[in-house]
């Protein structure tokens, strides 16, 4: 990989550590082996990412095949789903066989947020796609597998918010039941034959492709729904936020809040919560909303430093029940994506959080 990067070097080395674990992992159980042409990677600041994106504003990242190139403000979720590309198009290409955009797409979204453990082993942690998957699959005649595999590139991304829930909940599926790997093989073996990937569903899990259907909706509904949104009576750390490439800057700190109390002020940049880095917007909302504890060690950066502080939210919880506090609501946005070209995704738009 080559690196044209804003970060700073603790940033830099966390990023590229994730990366290199992501490709080994992948490469072992997907792909085969790295792009055979070197992956440039241009990390960006927020300024520029608008400038870059200046016709498609919400926007984080882009993954240009033909020049190997991937554009990202965002080293979390969307460089994750934006390198899982670059990996599957280097194995097509190796391959030579385009693979439907169903699979492009279910791939990349399914490798947006996962916890790898040291032994390789991985686990596809579900998200805000998984809420949308499960009021898509309460709804029997909102959707057809059967159909969703045969569609062209136009006619899938037509429905795209519908259907990157779907397409990453289907492959979360296969890898609960420990059939991902094999579905992957299966499908490259008989692509010939079957391009939509539905023969090899049926003879990975020796079912009709609409009777993998309705196991897949039992499994998505038996699921609870993912806490992604930090609400009345959570432990609110009480900061406004926005992007900052290798984390989230506070533009604002509650008063009476946690943060407050900690001592963060407006401008910091927050990296980590207990440990686990925090890379975009969206990634700090999933953390929030699911704070328990009564208090928490987040690491911020501030004026090229790194420190942790130690958030203590039952001084907070008595201040807001006094009225000194302000309660702040954040919610994920939507994703958005673009331009195919030959039943190949060439270039892949993230939306960036608001």
């Amino acid at each position: 990989m080559v690196f044209a990067s804003c970060l700073d070097d603790a940033s830099q080395a966390d990023m590229q550590k994730m990366l290199a674990a992501q490709i080994d992992q992948q490469a072992a159980t997907l792909f085969e082996a790295p792009p055979d042409t070197e992956i440039f990677v241009a990390v960006a600041t927020p300024a520029d990412i608008k400038k870059i994106f200046a016709d498609s504003p919400t926007s984080a990242g882009m993954y240009e095949h033909p020049r190997r190139r991937i554009v990202t403000g965002d080293i979390g979720t969307v460089l994750r789903h934006e390198y899982t590309h670059a990996m599957h198009f280097g194995h097509m290409e190796r391959l030579g066989q385009p693979h439907v955009m169903w699979v492009q797409e279910g791939l990349a979204a399914l490798y947006e947020v996962y916890e790898l453990a040291p032994d390789t082993s991985i686990r596809f942690v579900p998200t805000e796609r998984h809420n949308q998957a499960r009021k898509i699959a309460a709804n029997k005649r909102a959707i057809s597998l059967a159909q969703v595999v045969t569609m062209n590139p136009d006619e899938f991304m037509a429905k795209s918010q519908t259907l990157y829930p779907v397409v990453r909940s289907v492959f979360e599926y296969m890898a609960d039941q420990g059939k991902l790997r094999a579905w992957y093989k299966r499908y490259v073996d008989t692509f010939a034959q079957d391009r939509t990937g539905r023969r090899a569903i049926e003879d990975i899990f020796g079912a009709t492709i609409d009777e993998f259907e309705t196991s897949w909706r039992a499994w998505v509904l038996a699921r609870p729904a993912v806490d992604v949104a930090v609400g009345r009576g959570d432990r609110n750390v009480g900061v406004d936020i926005k992007a900052a490439t290798d984390g989230v800057e506070v533009t604002r700190v509650a008063r009476g809040s946690a943060a407050q109390r900690a001592g963060i002020v407006a401008g910091d940049v927050i990296v980590a919560i207990d440990g686990t880095p925090v890379r975009s917007p969206r990634e700090w909302t999933e953390a929030t909303a699911a704070i328990r504890v009564p208090e928490l060690a987040i690491t911020i950066r501030r004026a090229g430093k790194r420190s942790e502080i130690t958030l203590i939210f039952d001084a907070q919880a008595s201040a807001m029940l006094r009225g000194e506090g302000e309660h702040v609501l954040v919610t994920p946005a939507e994703f958005q994506w673009a331009e195919i070209r030959g039943g190949f995704l060439y270039k892949v738009q993230f939306a960036s959080e608001s």
